[in-house]
């Protein structure tokens, strides 16, 4: 069998990272290793991981904080299997998670699971198209499953400091390998308080570096030019769709702010609104996209006050 190496996340989890690692610990694939990776813990997330570490097959390792990028990148040069996962230590995931994700890896560099995101009243499931994969949809690391030696050549970290962290690393992978979409929810995405997604402030536009580095990334491995649609589309639905969102969160949410927005992605791609996926996106995506092109910005700063507590992206 192939070893596949297991790079949990652990940061004041106490409440979560004992259901985490049960879940690993009763996969039906036997050759893996979990390395559960404390950045820096305060709280009592060590004493309920200690159990488990009877298992031969779960370590800890200890490090200062350095963010959830870091605590990656350190559980990365420490791994030793053939293929690695993200599991992040308040998820959970399948007991067959690892099994099918190997099984559909076969033959390709990257396996990808739907997932179910968990909310404290209800779930939803996420399906997700092979097209969708390609134009950097879903960008968590979490649901996929990666050959070692392709990260390893083409040097692929997490960006470390960084929010959009996941964006930069799995669209970087997806460039320049190959892949296989298993249409089978495995993966649990908890929604709890307080996680990175949850929490908006002014680092949301570390998605303009992310960009700049994924369009870097393309130019160096000569493919810009069959990726270009694909960016010029991550960069609409990422920024104009989802960054514009959580701005709109932000206490000096204004005109000045959606402008500046807009004019980051038209400095790239000056004619964004003609790229050909977006009418596959919601209507109301669309509506608001529309509003944006012809520079209606007032009107789009009043709509995201009066309606983002009704939009889930």
């Amino acid at each position: 069998m192939d070893k596949i190496s297991v790079i949990v996340s652990v940061y004041n989890i106490e409440k979560y990272i004992g259901k985490c690692l049960s879940s690993l610990q009763n996969q039906t694939y036997d050759d893996f290793e979990v390395l559960a990776v404390d950045d820096g813990s305060t709280d009592q997330s060590s004493k309920v991981i200690k159990p488990f570490l009877k298992d031969s097959r779960f370590r800890y390792l200890k490090k200062k904080n350095g963010g959830l990028s870091d605590a990656r990148n350190y559980g990365m040069k420490q791994a030793s299997g053939k293929y690695i996962a993200f599991v992040d230590g308040d998820d959970y995931v399948e007991e067959d998670y690892l099994e099918k994700l190997h099984q559909a890896i076969q033959g390709k560099s990257i396996s990808i699971c739907e997932f179910v995101r968990d909310y404290p009243k209800q779930v939803r499931y996420n399906a997700i198209r092979e097209e969708d994969v390609s134009l950097f949809r879903y960008p968590a690391a979490w649901n996929k499953l990666y050959e070692k030696a392709l990260l390893d050549q083409y040097h692929i970290e997490f960006p470390v400091g960084k929010f959009y962290e996941d964006l930069e690393f799995t669209s970087k992978v997806i460039m320049v390998g190959s892949y296989r979409v298993l249409h089978e929810s495995l993966y649990h995405y908890m929604q709890n308080e307080g996680s990175i997604m949850h929490t908006y402030d002014e680092r949301i536009f570390h998605i303009y570096d992310v960009f700049e580095n994924l369009t870097d990334f393309a130019k160096q491995q000569g493919i810009y030019e069959r990726e270009k649609e694909h960016l010029e589309f991550a960069s609409v639905y990422h920024i104009l769709v989802g960054t514009m969102y959580r701005a709109s969160f932000l206490k000096n949410f204004r005109r000045s702010m959606v402008k500046s927005i807009v004019k980051h992605v038209e400095e790239s791609y000056p004619k964004w609104y003609n790229n050909s996926y977006i009418k596959d996106l919601p209507i109301s995506f669309r509506v608001m996209l529309f509003f944006l092109r012809i520079h209606a910005y007032f009107l789009v700063m009043i709509l995201y006050r009066l309606f983002h507590n009704f939009v889930r992206l």
